[in-house]
């Protein structure tokens, strides 16, 4: 099994109880949140991106992931994302309140009964460029265990969005330390991700989180109608640290005001 949850978002650290990601969910809220478009393919899947949310807008997302060796095959998270400040006037922040379980299968903890905060401080660059500072997994609450189990994880990226003919990509290239970073090392792990976009509602997804390789697939299945995210993905391609791939798959929806 995938054991700790991968961000987050979205936040991080790894549980003792082997809680699955919501960085998904985090993953989804925050980039729909700040569409603005009415739908918007996501540009990672569980690795952070530069790119937030700010004033005016609001997602909500959930996560889940298969789980090996659990008493379940699935669980997963849930996520509700805002945004404030104006991030090409100055800076924004992006806050997301995460539950940490769904159904229980992999914590102690039932849903609702466990989580945590993720902060991103971010501000556009120009030339489809931004710079983004954050934390997963602060704030936590729950259980003893679960709380005293994880470490916030710190980390800092830069995405940029190039042309490539009638297409777009996005890359993203950055550091963070404890979940972005190989298990029971200290320092500071490297961060990648990129996207290749052949609609702005199609995007296909290659990353490396600092401990795993993932790949996605990402629609906004109405993009004309309704503000939706889909994200289809698979987790630890390389089955490194002992532990096989997992499939997960994250739904976010967001409106901006």
């Amino acid at each position: 099994m995938i054991k700790g949850w991968t961000a987050i978002v979205a936040g991080a650290g790894l549980l003792a109880s082997n809680a699955v990601s919501a960085q998904g969910a985090e993953t989804a809220s925050s980039a729909a949140a700040n569409s603005s478009m009415r739908g918007f393919a996501a540009s990672s899947f569980l690795a952070p991106v530069a790119f937030g949310a700010e004033w005016g807008s609001f997602g909500a997302g959930v996560y889940g992931e298969t789980l090996e060796g659990a008493d379940q095959d699935l669980d997963g998270s849930a996520a509700v994302a805002f945004g404030l400040g104006d991030a090409d006037d100055a800076v924004a922040l992006e806050v997301a309140v995460i539950s940490s379980s769904l159904t229980g299968a992999n914590s102690d903890d039932s849903f609702g009964e466990s989580g945590s905060i993720g902060l991103k401080l971010h501000t556009n660059l120009g030339g489809y460029a931004s710079f983004a500072a954050g934390v997963n997994g602060t704030g936590r609450w729950g259980s003893r265990g679960f709380r005293e189990s994880n470490e916030s994880s710190v980390y800092a990226v830069v995405s940029k969005m190039f042309p490539v003919g009638q297409f777009a990509t996005v890359f993203t290239v950055g550091i963070g330390n404890n979940l972005y970073n190989e298990p029971e090392e200290d320092g500071v792990g490297i961060i990648g991700s990129g996207a290749f976009y052949f609609t702005h509602w199609l995007s296909l997804i290659a990353e490396y989180t600092g401990r795993f390789a993932n790949a996605g697939l990402s629609i906004a299945p109405l993009p004309k109608y309704v503000p939706l995210t889909i994200t289809l993905g698979a987790v630890n391609l390389g089955e490194d640290h002992g532990t096989k791939t997992e499939f997960g798959a994250s739904v976010g929806i967001g409106w901006s005001f």
